[in-house]
């Protein structure tokens, strides 16, 4: 479907758009020719094809890009090899994380697809991308046939309000690549529907605005996401839907708090917003006594109101759920409430309650055979589930040595907060790991351990340079920057990973240097020399490899290795491959 309006009846308009494809691909075997199908919904698009096999004479070979994939040709020529198929039909562009380099690549090398793919090559691709493919590849595109395949009105109604409904009862989980994909299609979906007033009414139109919402939040479009959310919640209100409100006012306090990732005063307006609709929300979910609503309120806001020290809300909030979870014997909820309340005993001053509360959680924790995923927002899941257990674990290691701290009792305090750090990460909650290199750095310095308390320290300040929480460590090594694991896994940035003081150092120039000699064929071996401290290690490790990691030069593809290790340099290399 394009932006202009779609022909009265569709399904005439694509069977017969379906035939015209396959008369060009039955006429192009055995040479290259480029087609470009343009269709803005992957349900419709996976009908077609399923269409188009049945009525084209040759056969089609279906290639799925991967988010990964850096170059069409290298992804090409890596499924078939040396076999020559009549027809490769290429699908998942629209997912792929990197497409303005994979564009900018076809461009450059598309006398190499004349030359090596005798075969009709069909992009299935969107608006979007098609207007990329004008700008990033305008010789490619030249090349090109396009056909237009639209959907129904009623089709696309019937899309949103099921997507919807799945949404707001916490069963649409899909992939990564699903989630981009489903944020080019509500889009377009809302650019057709504002051209249809007769059909775009208050429910679909709330409907539509909390989906876009949800999409542009976890892609990392916190401000966009908060405009459609706001929009939706006066739909909703208008609508007199409480149960919708509801859930729309919780994701709005939840995105303010995500916006709060490098602000660590509370007193700053994200951290404000935050609570202002986390209480909000509080207050609207107590008129419905609901024991689900409860629960939900626990899981997803917890760890935010003890960020937030709002104690009385927290414990409120958690007595009631740790009734209901001891109910329905849902152990790794049980273990989070009484992990809750041993932070309120803790920041009561209750040692010895915080104390014995967090080794209640511990003892219901040990006790989780297979973790499942409490994961009630749909934003994090693509995090394993191993790694939400060691997240709890680290937390309640890190709870349990602060009360044995308080209580005297410091060598067990130790082994509690090395513990913590052991099993935690940073990409799961760096506030937290923060926390506990602080408290493990303070019992070091006051036991006289010297040596182990810089090296925390040191520790400590890189994941701060990595996170983007701390502008300069001085002569550490820079390493690449990482983000929060929710922008990690949606970010598109060529350059996201680069440290922000290679930018600012002005060495982004010599990373383009670099990888510019890299790609000639009269330079087999470059070095970088210079004396100790000027950044030779941090120019590799924070510019170049991250740089490398999101490029492609002409055909060829990269898989940077850091070598640190030259005693045995083979076993060393393996292991880095592996």
């Amino acid at each position: 479907m394009t932006d202009s309006q779609p022909p009265k009846d569709d399904h005439v308009n694509n069977e017969r758009s379906l035939k015209q494809l396959a008369w060009a691909i039955e006429s192009s075997v055995g040479q290259f020719k480029l087609i470009l199908a343009r269709c803005n919904y992957a349900s419709l698009r996976d009908r077609l094809i399923s269409r188009l096999r049945e009525i084209c004479q040759v056969e089609i070979r279906v290639l799925a890009v991967q988010q990964s994939n850096r170059t069409l040709y290298t992804a090409i020529q890596e499924e078939f090899g040396e076999e020559m198929p009549a027809c490769v039909m290429v699908v998942g562009l629209e997912s792929v994380q990197n497409l303005s380099v994979m564009l900018t690549s076809a461009n450059q090398v598309r006398e190499e697809f004349r030359k090596n793919f005798a075969f009709p090559l069909v992009l299935w691709i969107d608006d979007e991308i098609y207007k990329q493919l004008i700008q990033l590849a305008p010789d490619l595109e030249s090349w090109a046939t396009t056909r237009d395949f639209a959907i129904s009105t009623q089709e696309l109604v019937d899309f949103i309000i099921e997507t919807a409904n799945q949404w707001f009862s916490n069963n649409l989980k899909f992939s990564v690549d699903e989630y981009i994909k489903l944020e080019n299609e509500l889009e377009a979906a809302q650019r057709y529907l504002l051209k249809q007033p007769d059909v775009y009414n208050l429910e679909i139109e709330a409907n539509l605005e909390s989906l876009l919402g949800f999409i542009k939040q976890i892609n990392n479009q916190k401000d966009s996401a908060l405009k459609h959310y706001h929009k939706a919640n006066n739909l909703w209100q208008q609508s007199h839907n409480l149960e919708r409100q509801a859930k729309i006012l919780s994701e709005i306090g939840f995105c303010y708090y995500l916006k709060t990732f490098k602000n660590q005063d509370i007193n700053h307006p994200d951290w404000q917003a935050t609570w202002h609709y986390i209480q909000e929300y509080i207050n609207f979910i107590n008129h419905f006594k609901s024991q689900n609503l409860i629960v939900n309120a626990v899981v997803k806001f917890g760890d935010i109101l003890r960020d937030l020290q709002k104690w009385e809300t927290l414990q409120s909030l958690s007595e009631q759920a740790l009734v209901i979870h001891q109910n329905n014997n849902q152990p790794r909820e049980l273990a989070k409430d009484y992990g809750f309340l041993a932070e309120v005993a803790f920041a009561q001053k209750n040692w010895v309650k915080a104390n014995q509360l967090v080794q209640q959680a511990l003892k219901v924790f040990s006790t989780i055979p297979n973790l499942e995923s409490a994961n009630t927002s749909g934003i994090l899941s693509d995090i394993p589930e191993r790694d939400l257990k060691s997240k709890d674990l680290s937390l309640y290691q890190f709870i349990l040595g602060r009360s044995q701290y308080q209580l005297g009792q410091i060598q067990q305090a130790t082994l509690s907060l090395e513990t913590a750090r052991d099993v935690g990460n940073p990409l799961e909650d760096v506030r937290l790991y923060l926390d506990i290199l602080r408290f493990l750095q303070q019992l070091y310095f006051e036991q006289k351990e010297y040596l182990k308390a810089y090296k925390i320290k040191q520790q400590r300040r890189s994941i701060e340079q990595q996170f983007g929480l701390r502008a300069f460590i001085g002569a550490g090594r820079l390493e690449a920057t990482k983000q929060a694991f929710v922008e990690i896994l949606r970010s598109n940035s060529p350059q996201r990973n680069i440290a922000p003081e290679i930018a600012a150092s002005g060495r982004l120039l010599d990373v383009e240097r670099l990888i510019e000699r890299m790609g000639r064929p009269d330079y087999k071996l470059i070095v970088i020399h210079g004396q100790s401290g000027v950044g030779k290690s941090s120019l590799v490790n924070a510019g170049l490899i991250p740089a490398l990691k999101n490029k492609a030069i002409g055909t060829q593809d990269y898989l940077p290795v850091v070598m640190r290790v030259y005693t045995n340099w083979v076993e060393e290399l393996g292991r880095l491959l592996g």
